[in-house]
């Protein structure tokens, strides 16, 4: 309705009022005797009836059953005829509209009530989906850079719950645009040549268990299945969730085999996932834990070598606030892996020690520092495997001692990230990491270097649940090389080369 016609139909109810208020008046004043009779009633027409316009004389004509403020002002002539019909094709609209959402909830309603078990116990979601540019100053063949566009993350989410006693049960689907197998010698020319030989579409599968309501929060739950490892930050960080592209060295780096995000190096400090059983919960509100066992390098390194020895863990993390932490992670176990070239990992003692903390600002909203530091020991690679020697491969060829000596190996990173909440720049997030990977301790010339400067823009941003957003991130990459006296050309490492990299990605849940 437009401010004339709102302003012309206050100021005709107020006359219509100050009216009325005044003939009470009087009539109460003179009595029944000397009591007038008041203005005619309004009287219905057919519809056919037009009102006389205003300022023309006569009277107006009201449409049938015409007694709303709007017949009103028509009698009087303060508003037209196609102002009425105006009026009353809004409130028409209005009217439809709100039946319209009534009826479509009241749907949903009876649709959802027709499923009562599936309620809360099937839920699902995309966890991300990532569509990635890269440019990587690589010098191939023919002298030129290398550009590529590529699905990074195609992630369905499936969880639920099912009880107090069951109170999740979780299964991530992945679909890549790439065969997304892992190296595993299992005999074979598939094998022997080192080659992809399985797709993985299951990533994620796990139930948390609750066997004694009573103890919780002491003890939450007992997690089991196939999860990300439960140390530091990174690596229990969904994709969908990290504040930079690339993986960081912590995960994967080495040997000049990395591909344009500066992953997938031939040595696996940590892996994202493995095989797993923990109890988890927390003490005097504050303090988390988790306890557990895992299959270690077995995940992926030996099909044949589930039976190997398994590794144990512990994570304690003091939380600052819900928000802030440190945290001291330790893995002990043995390595049964004796083929270097898929992890880096050796046979015998295995060991990983990290401190990880995360400071988000109460001063400066938005702004949060976060870090990493790990240290551990890969075994030897001094016995030859033999055929089957606890059933660890078959293939003498492939995965028999080499007699390289185990490895102390170290790696770092800080993280620093501010998101504008305001201003012209709202929702635009600067960020800036450092990280480095050195092989062996023990040996110079060998250290791997990062510098990534990102920049990020939130569409929705309302985590973990719904984010999509795009990112911007350069990296400076540094590689020393192999080690003392050991001759090294950058021309085709990944790891010594530049990229500029950009990625779109929604996440929904």
């Amino acid at each position: 309705m437009s401010p004339l016609l709102r302003q012309a139909m206050t100021v005709s109810l107020a006359g219509i009022c100050l009216w009325s208020l005044g003939a009470a008046a009087w009539a109460s004043e003179s009595g029944p005797a000397s009591r007038t009779p008041g203005p005619a009633p309004i009287v219905a027409q057919a519809e056919t009836a037009a009102p006389v316009p205003s300022g023309s004389q006569g009277p107006t004509v009201l449409p049938p059953g015409g007694s709303s403020v709007e017949d009103l002002l028509l009698q009087k002539g303060t508003i037209t005829m196609d102002e009425w019909i105006q009026i009353r094709a809004e409130q028409e609209y209005s009217g439809a509209e709100s039946a319209r959402r009534i009826d479509a909830i009241e749907d949903w309603k009876t649709r959802t009530e027709l499923l009562p078990m599936l309620r809360d116990k099937v839920n699902f979601g995309l966890n991300a989906l990532q569509f990635l540019y890269s440019h990587q100053d690589a010098h191939v063949p023919e002298g030129k850079s290398q550009d590529n566009f590529s699905i990074r993350r195609s992630e369905l989410l499936f969880w639920g719950r099912i009880s107090d006693t069951l109170p999740r049960w979780h299964a991530l689907m992945e679909f890549q645009s790439i065969n997304f197998g892992r190296e595993t010698p299992t005999g074979g020319s598939g094998a022997a040549t080192g080659q992809p030989i399985a797709a993985t579409f299951f990533r994620e599968s796990y139930i948390d268990f609750r066997p004694f309501q009573s103890w919780a929060p002491y003890m939450n739950f007992i997690r089991m299945g196939i999860f990300r490892m439960p140390f530091g930050i990174f690596t229990e960080t969904s994709g969908g969730l990290r504040d930079i592209i690339s993986s960081p060295y912590l995960t994967s780096v080495g040997s000049g085999n990395g591909n344009r995000t500066g992953s997938a190096g031939s040595i696996d400090f940590l892996q994202e996932r493995d095989f797993f059983v923990d109890v988890r919960g927390k003490l005097f509100n504050r303090l988390e834990y988790v306890a557990g066992i895992m299959n270690n390098n077995n995940f992926h390194a030996n099909a044949t070598g589930a039976n190997a020895p398994k590794s144990f863990y512990t994570r304690v993390r003091l939380f600052g606030s819900d928000v802030s932490w440190i945290s001291f992670t330790t893995i002990q176990g043995e390595s049964n892996n004796a083929n270097t070239n898929i992890n880096g990992r050796g046979k015998g003692a295995f060991d990983r020690y990290g401190l990880d903390f995360r400071y988000t600002s109460k001063i400066i909203p938005g702004f949060m520092v976060q870090g990493e530091w790990w240290q551990g020991h890969d075994g030897s690679n001094q016995t030859t495997v033999g055929r089957p020697a606890n059933g660890a491969c078959l293939d003498q060829s492939i995965c028999g001692g080499s007699g390289a000596p185990g490895a102390q190996r170290r790696t770092w990173y800080v993280l620093a990230k501010y998101l504008i909440s305001d201003g012209p720049l709202q929702n635009w997030e600067p960020t800036v990491m450092y990280e480095q990977f050195d092989p062996s301790t023990s040996m110079s010339n060998d250290l791997y270097t990062r510098t990534i400067l990102g920049l990020t823009y939130y569409f929705e941003n309302f985590p973990p649940k719904v984010q999509s957003k795009i990112q911007f991130n350069y990296e400076f990459r540094h590689h020393q090389g192999n080690g003392p006296g050991v001759a090294y050309d950058t021309t085709f490492d990944a790891f010594a080369q530049n990229a500029f990299l950009v990625q779109f990605q929604i996440r929904f849940m």
